[in-house]
């Protein structure tokens, strides 16, 4: 079903998509923008054992970039995690930029990714989930793909199986409204974002196998285990429901979302430097 609506709206709205064809990517950019790798987790910190600090090391090569780590009221023991000897370094020396709150008493897709991109210092924001591994030198080719598009861009695998991992300026998701919080549990919570994105003139600046790097391997989850943290489990209903919505919002021409929200806020975030 979303590959359908995807390709419909792809279609009808005609929407930009980068061919390496028409617009080689750069091999010596002229500048290094600052790049946020957003990580949200509630209950996910054996995945988040496994793929942080080797996405780090993976990246490097980049020299402007911060990873964003959101513990979001997880209730095993990411905090600990967080604060012990092998991550804390990275921590005192500004790559990661440590979020706590307790106040959410389940997972929310998108308010989590908004409040973890709002408190990024990013030019450029991109989702990593806990069980994602990024790729060597997925930076590096971020900043490429951005240096030949400085505005109107959504980055991202392509327009169907991007799994969390999607990428906007900061100024242009800010402008968007964000991820819409009205969104429940689990699903189109990345390809809502996607369409109003795209909608409003975005160019989608993809990366895949061509790059010669898999910048899309993860650790695989039953998404069973992945909506076990959420108000409603049921991925189907809720996937089902935020699909309906974004489309009808999209059909009323609501492109903006959280109009008179005061959404990604948390009272009481805490930031660990």
């Amino acid at each position: 079903m979303v590959a359908n609506v995807i390709k419909s709206y792809s279609y009808n709205f005609k929407w930009s998509i980068w061919s390496p064809r028409n617009l080689p990517l750069p091999e010596k950019p002229n500048k290094h923008l600052r790049i946020s790798m957003c990580i949200t987790c509630m209950g996910r910190t054996h995945d988040l054992k496994a793929t942080l600090i080797r996405n780090i090391q993976d990246n490097e090569d980049y020299p402007d970039l911060e990873f964003v780590v959101l513990n979001y009221n997880s209730p095993d023991d990411m905090h600990e995690f967080m604060t012990s000897s092998p991550v804390l370094p990275y921590i005192h020396s500004g790559r990661i930029k440590y979020l706590l709150t307790k106040s959410p008493k389940f997972y929310s897709m998108p308010h989590s990714r908004n409040l973890a991109f709002r408190n990024a210092t990013g030019t450029i924001l991109t989702s990593v989930d806990a069980d994602n591994f990024t790729g060597r030198g997925f930076a590096t080719y971020l900043n490429r793909l951005a240096c030949i598009c400085p505005q109107k861009a959504f980055f991202a695998r392509g327009t169907t199986r991007i799994r969390g991992r999607i990428g906007m300026y900061k100024s242009e998701f800010e402008e968007l409204g964000g991820y819409d919080e009205d969104l429940e549990g689990y699903g189109f919570d990345d390809h809502s974002l996607m369409i109003r994105a795209m909608n409003s003139g975005c160019t989608l600046m993809w990366w895949s196998r061509g790059s010669g790097v898999e910048f899309q391997n993860r650790i695989w989850t039953p998404r069973e285990r992945i909506t076990e943290n959420m108000a409603n489990p049921d991925w189907r209903e809720t996937e089902a429901r935020n699909t309906d919505l974004t489309l009808a919002k999209v059909g009323r021409g609501e492109l903006v979302a959280n109009r008179y929200r005061n959404w990604g806020y948390a009272q009481d975030l805490v930031t660990y430097a």
